[in-house]
């Protein structure tokens, strides 16, 4: 009886022990180099510069976070280079709002430092996540 009670508790607790493991594992994962934002990857170096003069905000999601038009030719109303792109701000300076026109200033650029999955009508979406530097 004392080898079953006793087999039964170390099953027991292996069990506990496996799933705490697997809450840490997932919780690190979720978490892990997205700026806790789902569908946000944050490269661990950062990329090229876009041929952007100013941004467009398109849509805003967070107050520091827009999908928006990157255009290389501002207040155009067709840019053949334009592109969607993911606007990641700063979080204590950044305000975005639908519509707001981000020109860029010299010496500054729209860089990747990520991308950034979401699901539309056609399917998930993989956009550049930039932000002005």
């Amino acid at each position: 009886m004392k080898s079953v009670l006793k087999n039964l508790l170390i099953f027991i607790a292996g069990m506990i022990t496996m799933f705490i493991i697997m809450v840490v594992t997932g919780i690190l994962m979720h978490t892990s180099n997205n700026g806790n934002y789902p569908g946000l990857t944050i490269f661990e170096e950062e990329g090229k510069c876009l041929n952007a003069k100013q941004l467009q905000v398109m849509q805003t999601l967070e107050p520091n976070m827009a999908l928006s038009i990157a255009k290389s030719q501002p207040n155009s109303i067709y840019d053949p280079n334009e592109i969607l792109v993911l606007l990641l701000g700063d979080d204590t300076t950044s305000n975005y709002y639908d519509d707001l026109k981000i020109n860029i200033p010299k010496g500054k650029c729209a860089k990747q430092i990520g991308t950034y999955q979401y699901e539309a009508k056609m399917g998930i979406k993989t956009v550049p996540a930039v932000t002005i530097k």
